[in-house]
């Protein structure tokens, strides 16, 4: 049975969850490559480094771009954890759109808030 105060813990979890989304619009030429170094590198090295408490890799279905879209959420509780992020592990995203997949990647993030 669940008590009175891990409900409320739960629901103060529930509200204060902000969810950063990094938008990836990849070409076809460059998708499977792209998406194996997210997959191998880049997202253990964000789970190893980062405070989010979860972190989810979807393939967006019915995007109106050309290529191929990718949503990359990170979960947290603060905007801090965002804000750290940026200023450390999204270089290297920033970095490896310039040196390796330069004219092949548009990146754009997006913080959202749950609100119930």
């Amino acid at each position: 049975m669940i008590s009175e105060l891990e409900l409320i813990h739960e629901d103060y979890y529930l509200s204060r969850m902000i969810l950063f989304n990094i938008t990836h619009i990849i070409s076809d030429q460059k998708a499977a490559a792209y998406t194996e170094w997210l997959k191998a590198e880049y997202i253990p090295l964000v789970k190893e480094q980062s405070p989010f408490r979860e972190i989810r890799l979807l393939k967006i279905v019915d995007s109106p771009n050309e290529g191929q879209s990718l949503s990359l959420q990170l979960f947290t509780n603060n905007q801090d954890d965002i804000l750290k992020f940026k200023e450390s592990l999204f270089n290297i995203l920033q970095k490896k759109m310039q040196e390796d997949f330069y004219g092949h990647l548009f990146l754009f993030d997006t913080v959202m808030e749950y609100i119930d």
